[in-house]
């Protein structure tokens, strides 16, 4: 039985591969870009978020809450951390209350949200339109909302920060980067029609970097630039993706592309790593709006302060490492946090929970 399954196995895994060079030998060879060009960048920032979900225990765990803690790239930045109740066990009513309370909370009390929900033309967080429903009824999809809500509206403060350096026209060229796509949550059209605006009104390039997309991921792909040779190329360099192409010949690309209304950027594979034979290629979101020659000197520049050693794979670009180090949740931290939670509580609540064995 176990040889039957084996040879079964083998023969479906050769002609699956065997399909796919087929399919790949359809395609045009890959149009090269060598990110060499000369580039004023001076200012590369970016934000992190980190939930540390698996690091709370007790309290925090049982009873669904969980803390985002938020910083950006630049020195002087402050850490912020942010609690949430994402799954609170009541009635749907009442679930639905306390979820809009602490949104309600979080726009009065931290001015850097209530100006990301004004750029966006939002009267309230959880205003029907806004925030998906379902966040009501998934902790899943609150979390997930939350979590781009916090990253969001520290890239557009952090935008206009930077907007400043443009203002002044003092030579200085700030970018942004985003760990992920140029998308928020699962919101609709009209809301990344928004989003892509506000940020091109800051006249501060935003570029999206994903280290571990699906398309990187593919097989396709990864034997379309292995038979061409990308990987044996020296230099940093930008492959952009030629969507009519691959369409063509029935891939469907139009989750990579903004097509569907989710995302205002399109997908290029990019090498910051200048080592020959280096296959650490990511996946950039580059906005629409952007003219392809700046972006082949904005991504220049950032390849340049890229490094060969870059957590969490040579070539991640510098910024985000840094604000990724920022927000890491570190054990020491999340101990931290949780006796500090513990020495504040009143004495009722504190003997409730411990006889409940939440702590």
């Amino acid at each position: 039985m176990q040889n039957s399954f084996i040879e079964k196995s083998k023969d479906i895994i050769k002609e699956a591969i065997e399909r796919i060079k087929e399919a790949v030998d359809r395609l045009e060879p890959p149009e090269i870009f060598d990110l060499n060009k000369k580039s004023v960048l001076n200012i590369c920032a970016a934000v992190a978020v980190d939930a540390g979900q698996t690091l709370f225990r007790g309290v925090f765990k049982n009873i669904g809450i969980v803390v985002y803690q938020v910083a950006s790239s630049k020195e002087e930045d402050p850490i912020q951390s942010y609690a949430f109740w994402t799954s609170p066990g009541l009635p749907d009513n009442e679930r639905r209350a306390i979820i809009s309370q602490q949104l309600e909370r979080l726009q009065t009390e931290d001015s850097i949200i209530a100006e990301f929900v004004k750029a966006m033309g939002w009267i309230a967080i959880h205003q029907k339109g806004v925030m998906p429903d379902s966040c009501f009824r998934s902790s899943s999809a609150f979390s997930s909302f939350i979590r781009d809500l916090l990253e969001w509206s520290r890239l557009y403060e952090l935008g206009k920060q930077l907007q400043n350096y443009v203002k002044k026209e003092l030579g200085i060229q700030p970018v942004l980067l985003r760990d992920g796509t140029l998308r928020f949550a699962s919101l609709a059209e009209g809301h990344t029609n928004r989003l892509s605006k506000i940020f091109q009104e800051l006249e501060v390039p935003i570029f999206g970097v994903t280290k571990n997309s699906a398309l990187l991921r593919s097989p396709d792909v990864y034997y379309w630039l292995q038979k061409n040779k990308v990987y044996d190329r020296k230099g940093p360099i930008i492959i952009p993706i030629n969507k009519q192409m691959f369409e063509e010949l029935g891939w469907r690309l139009e989750r990579y592309f903004g097509d569907n209304g989710m995302r205002f950027g399109r997908y290029a594979l990019v090498r910051f790593d200048p080592m020959p034979g280096s296959q650490n290629v990511f996946a950039v979101d580059i906005p629409n709006y952007l003219d392809w020659n700046k972006v082949l000197v904005l991504l220049s520049g950032i390849a340049q302060q890229a490094t060969a050693s870059t957590y969490p794979m040579p070539g991640y670009p510098f910024a985000l490492k840094k604000a990724h180090d920022k927000a890491v949740l570190s054990e020491h931290r999340v101990s931290l946090l949780e006796s500090t939670f513990k020495r504040t509580l009143p004495v009722e609540v504190y003997e409730l929970l411990k006889n409940l064995s939440l702590f």
